[in-house]
């Protein structure tokens, strides 16, 4: 078994928190914490940045590729969860 570098043990930390937090969110407050909503995508788009960074020290070209994608879908997603918040915020005025 391959021994875990502590960013690679850091990012997968980070990732947990993420999910935990979005869970945290939906439970309790059926994720419309805009705080909670804030904080998530912070810690998600770190991981993200995280597995991207570990992923580029991979001698694995397929581990590069699809990291490649998990960050561009990650970054698209927070975006558009950015635009979608903003939206929200401007019909209620």
């Amino acid at each position: 078994m391959a021994k875990k570098t502590k960013i690679n043990r850091l990012s997968n930390t980070i990732n947990f928190v993420g999910i935990a937090v979005e869970g945290f969110n939906w439970y309790a407050y059926q994720s419309k914490n805009k705080k909670l909503i804030y904080a998530s995508i912070a810690i998600t788009s770190v991981g993200a940045v995280l597995d991207f960074y570990t992923a580029l020290k991979s001698p694995r070209k397929f581990a590069k590729v699809f990291s490649t994608f998990t960050l561009a879908s990650t970054l698209f997603s927070t975006v558009k969860r950015l635009k979608s918040i903003r939206n929200e915020a401007e019909n209620r005025r």
